[in-house]
């Protein structure tokens, strides 16, 4: 076999069933492979696009995400996707060739050549390695395989020049493989019983690296009768209809009066960064050691599987009490934050007829846009992995493009995008790719007629806003070009109506045009200030 065929044949038997692209001549090898194979091979109309769909199929499945660009400008076009998958904390495979090695790295100016592409990669990238040479395949696939597996989820990716590609393999050595990762230290799952047993008024915060124990999470919160938050990775690890659960701002109210606090596979950036940290112990649960101590040592540090850590504390934890006076504080705060975040209209109203038209289990997939930011702090998420996130990465063009990717995942389940019309239109383009492989994602595009975010903050330091207006196609005429369906929506309940009608046309994409004007301001109950 050529390095090609070993390639596909490595994705195979790895279970990968898509790749995401945007064909060149360069890959000429490898889809010579893809053709004996079932893998379903998605071509896109840009590359973002393509690494953005990769994230939302990865972040959504928790499965590896597969793309596969040329050299050069197919790299650099991908990069958003890539970083969005590095913040993400998903597992995301880039495939990229690379020019010919006998003219690699002499800047000769050969078509596709960019300096030091795996610098490049490897700056977005928890690993990237390049196939030097054709005995070399088995052990990079095998490396980068089990990062993916079993390391802190990151994208990797792999580059092979195509004079390598097409090289056939005559000895191929395996990976020899990885000794398996320690268990948790048992003295410090011992230590952070005994504080969270002594707490007064512990809170469970949540990260994406919690989505894998769910259970665990939930028995941990009603056993010590701790309100659980997370910013956006962690969204649904404990549904929001949960007694217990409770949004950002309202753990921002309740944190001056903590005095213990469980961090399970979270960067904890707002807290120790914003909030404060003063006077609290906090235990910090990660797979990544580096990750625990980023910001400052934590009181007792726990490396490991978040589902593993929590099981070995949950052996043995003694019983508390009821802490009726810390469980009356959380309900005063829910209700407090509530009341006030009623008042940001009318997203509100527009949130709460999106949750209502979207099954429990169906996706919803955020944007950069003024009802996605109040959406992070009140769309009710009952299922983890559901609520797909920009990261902190914040690319406009994420949401519908990603959306794709979460509806290739998971074909039978409703997935609805929303977007504003400035990122709408950065990848617009791939409604072409929606229709032509029949992916019926529902995408709402919320159109005032502006960058309102930069609109906003302009008018706080000048005399008139400059670069915030927009001139914008009728977007359900737009959608109707490509082939898609596109109808428009005054109000919530039309845009309800509207989005139950979308998700029942699966196969074909649909565009819900709805336009407002002026928002409420969400950033208050969003930049939290200092309280410890």
């Amino acid at each position: 076999m050529n390095v090609g065929e070993h390639l596909v044949a490595k994705l195979v038997e790895e279970g990968v069933e898509v790749v995401f692209t945007v064909p060149g001549e360069q890959h000429d090898a490898i889809f010579a492979a893809l053709a004996d194979t079932t893998i379903r091979v998605v071509h896109t109309r840009h590359e973002q696009a393509a690494a953005l769909m990769a994230y939302g199929y990865a972040r959504a499945s928790r499965r590896v995400g597969v793309y596969l660009v040329i050299s050069g400008p197919g790299v650099l076009n991908s990069l958003t996707g890539l970083a969005t998958a590095y913040a993400g904390d998903a597992r995301v495979l880039c495939v990229a060739t690379q020019i010919p090695t006998p003219v690699l790295g002499r800047n000769l100016g050969v078509p596709h050549e960019i300096p030091d592409q795996l610098g490049v990669l490897r700056s977005l990238t928890g690993w990237a390695a390049r196939v030097e040479e054709p005995a070399a395949i088995t052990h990079v696939l095998g490396e980068a395989f089990h990062r993916l597996g079993h390391h802190r989820p990151r994208p990797v990716a792999i580059e092979i020049p195509t004079d390598v590609l097409a090289a056939e393999v005559t000895a191929a050595p395996p990976w020899p493989g990885s000794p398996p990762p320690a268990p948790p230290d048992p003295r410090a799952v011992e230590a952070a019983r005994a504080e969270l047993a002594a707490a007064r008024a512990p809170v469970i915060f949540v990260g994406s690296g919690a989505r894998g124990a769910t259970a665990e999470v939930a028995r941990l919160a009603e056993l010590l009768q701790a309100p659980v938050t997370t910013e956006l990775g962690g969204r649904g690890v404990l549904r929001d209809d949960h007694e217990l659960s409770v949004s950002l701002p309202v753990a921002h109210r309740l944190w001056p009066h903590a005095d213990v606090v469980l961090a399970v596979g979270t960067r904890l950036l707002r807290p120790q960064v914003e909030w404060g940290t003063e006077g609290l112990r906090i235990i910090r649960v990660d797979l990544d050691e580096e990750e625990i101590h980023r910001v400052s040592p934590p009181a007792v540090s726990l490396v490991g599987d978040a589902t593993e850590v929590l099981r070995a504390l949950l052996d043995g934890l003694p019983p508390v009490g009821r802490r009726s006076q810390w469980r009356a504080a959380v309900e005063d705060a829910r209700h407090a934050v509530d009341a006030e975040l009623d008042k940001l209209a009318p997203q509100v109203d527009l949130v709460r007829a999106m949750r209502a038209a979207l099954p429990e289990d169906g996706f919803f997939v955020d944007e950069m846009t003024q009802v996605g930011y109040v959406a992070r702090l009140m769309f009710p998420v009952l299922r983890p992995s559901t609520y797909v996130l920009p990261t902190y990465v914040g690319a406009l063009g994420f949401g519908f493009a990603a959306a794709l990717g979460v509806k290739v995942a998971y074909p039978d389940r409703a997935v609805l995008s929303i977007s504003g019309d400035g990122g709408f239109l950065f990848t617009a383009t791939e409604l072409a790719t929606a229709v032509q492989h029949g992916i019926g994602v529902v995408a709402v595009v919320f159109d005032d007629g502006s960058y309102a975010n930069v609109k906003r903050a302009q008018r706080k330091f000048l005399t008139q806003t400059i670069g915030t207006e927009l001139h914008n196609p009728d977007f359900v005429k737009l959608a109707e070009a490509f082939g898609a369906v596109g109808v428009r929506a005054h109000d919530p309940q039309e845009l309800r109506a509207e989005i139950e009608k979308g998700l029942a046309r699966e196969r074909v994409p649909t565009v819900i045009e709805v336009p407002v004007g002026e928002m409420a301001n969400p950033w208050p109950w969003i930049r939290l200030p200092r309280v410890r």
